[in-house]
């Protein structure tokens, strides 16, 4: 006689070791199917996953839709395993009844004779639950903004949780922040892009966020990898200057929108200590945003000269072509101008490695015994930043206002915001009037220790920086298709600094020269 069949269903919005766990769950329905005799066709679960999402956008239940008709029964360990939504269940109901299988539940609540009234019944009492506990949370965290306590939920990475003061705060987690800040340092100081410093972080075996604060609580790791969206998103979020965040007015919540927690005053609540102090944050999101690219547009690749290469014939630039074979580099760097029959010019090509060579040569031999300089402000009071961020807190507020009910607490709240920031504004504004200097110093380094210090993305990044552009002509017909050095010609301005003081530049390259002399002598 055949044995019926039946299909285990186990969800968890978090696993824990609690009576709810992943494994409580699936012993308890494993002696149901035992007890009733039937065979198990598989387990399937999802874990991390709300009772409220779609069946469909859930791994483990979108398994079981799939096989509903090779089953009898479908069992989970409670009826709000299966949904917490009223309209979820009756589509998961609908859907077992035109496979003629039926839902059950190991705690006995659904049983094979159960009535669908019963269903519907219970199914009803898990929605108020939700609706309920929805409702407790959403009155916590009002009233956790209002007196500046963590809001719930997992630390930012760089921070962890502590308990203080009757409330939750962050405090900094050493391991992840030390990440951070390196992270920040590559990128303003030394030229590295999004993309190789998430390469870096991958091939180091760097956890991710989410992998991290898993292995600090204590919980098995998923492999999760970095991606560029990941490190931008922990950079550039509010939340690195130890501020209590929240989505801005009708704006998704992402790191992209999201802004601090205003207090009575105007000023942001702070829920733990600077990762980043306010002038490297900025520094740090702005040099982000110069770097953004957006969907459907054309990314840099991993070459010297992008944007450095010139072609002679149309002044256009040139783009490198990578093509190994068998081991050996063939990559070129070609002007797209000159390329098929549309092309307006003669081709014009050149070996990439020769060319990136030259520059590389000609650049360190102009400029690697510099020390790299850095401009420092001096004198007056820059309050420049802090006068874009209140700026942007008062344009937050006003939008904020308009879609409250006038002359309600929010509102007054709001309005008392306004006034405080406004007050604030006037007087960094005077603040501003004081005359501000800047001046270059040297960072401890030669051009030639920070050209090595560099990946080819930060490379190409100081080559910018300096002015730098190669020329290149077409190759002559009647030469020989090699590399040669005199179809480029390189020119290098030279950096800010020897911009803005080319006085004192030739007064160090006197002083090289002079070096270099005595050496030789």
């Amino acid at each position: 006689m055949r044995k019926p069949t039946c299909i285990i269903y186990v969800r968890l919005s978090r696993d824990s070791d609690t009576s709810t766990s992943v494994a409580s769950q699936t012993a308890a329905c494993e002696e149901y199917a035992a007890r009733n005799g039937w065979r198990v066709l598989f387990i399937a679960d999802d874990v991390d996953v709300s009772g409220a999402s779609r069946l469909e956008n859930r791994k483990g239940m979108a398994r079981v839709l799939a096989a509903l008709d090779e089953a009898d029964f479908v069992i989970a360990a409670k009826l709000d395993r299966y949904a917490r939504s009223v309209l979820e269940f009756s589509r998961l109901l609908r859907a077992t009844d035109e496979c003629a299988a039926t839902l059950v539940t190991a705690d006995g609540a659904l049983n094979p004779d159960t009535s669908r009234f019963m269903v519907n019944l219970l199914s009803s009492f898990a929605e108020y639950e939700r609706d309920v506990i929805k409702a407790r949370i959403t009155a916590s965290k009002k009233h956790l903004r209002t007196v500046g306590r963590w809001l719930g939920g997992a630390a930012p990475y760089g921070y962890k949780l502590i308990k203080r003061d009757g409330g939750t705060y962050l405090d900094i987690d050493r391991e992840a922040a030390d990440i951070l800040r390196d992270c920040a340092e590559k990128l303003t100081q030394h030229g590295a892009s999004m993309t190789s410093l998430t390469r870096d972080l991958n091939s180091r075996g760097v956890h991710s966020p989410a992998d991290h604060a898993r292995k600090r609580d204590g919980r098995k790791t998923r492999g999760t990898k970095w991606s560029t969206t990941t490190l931008r998103d922990v950079m550039i979020t509010p939340a690195a200057r130890g501020f209590l965040v929240q989505a801005a007015q009708d704006k998704p919540r992402s790191a992209l929108y999201l802004v601090p927690v205003l207090d009575a005053k105007g000023e942001p609540h702070r829920v733990g200590p600077e990762l980043f102090d306010a002038d490297t944050w900025t520094t740090v999101r702005e040099a982000i945003d110069r770097r953004a690219v957006g969907r459907g547009k054309t990314r840099t690749g991993k070459a010297l000269l992008l944007h450095v290469a010139a072609c002679s014939e149309c002044s256009g630039p040139m783009y490198h072509q990578k093509r190994i074979t068998k081991g050996l580099d063939y990559s070129t760097y070609v002007c797209p101008k000159g390329v098929g029959k549309y092309g307006i010019h003669d081709s014009n090509v050149i070996q990439a490695s020769g060319l990136d060579g030259q520059m590389e040569s000609e650049f360190l031999a102009h400029f690697g015994r510099f020390h790299l300089m850095t401009e420092v402000a001096t004198g007056g009071q820059d309050v420049s930043r802090e006068i874009h961020e209140t700026e942007q807190a008062l344009d937050n507020l006003s939008g904020n206002l308009a879609s409250l009910p006038a002359g309600g607490r929010a509102a007054q709240t709001a309005i008392g915001q306004i006034g405080s920031l406004e007050e604030k504004l006037e007087a960094l504004l005077k603040i501003d009037a004081v005359p501000l200097r800047t001046e270059w110093v040297r960072s401890g380094r030669t051009i030639t220790d920070e050209w090595a210090a560099r990946d080819t993305h930060g490379r190409n990044a100081m080559l910018r920086e300096f002015g730098a552009v190669v020329t290149v002509a077409p190759l002559a017909k009647s030469a020989e298709r090699r590399f040669s050095a005199a179809r480029s010609g390189i020119t290098l301005e030279g950096p800010t600094w020897v911009r803005d003081d080319p006085a004192a530049a030739e007064l160090a390259a006197i002083a090289i020269m002079e070096s270099e002399g005595r050496k030789a002598a």
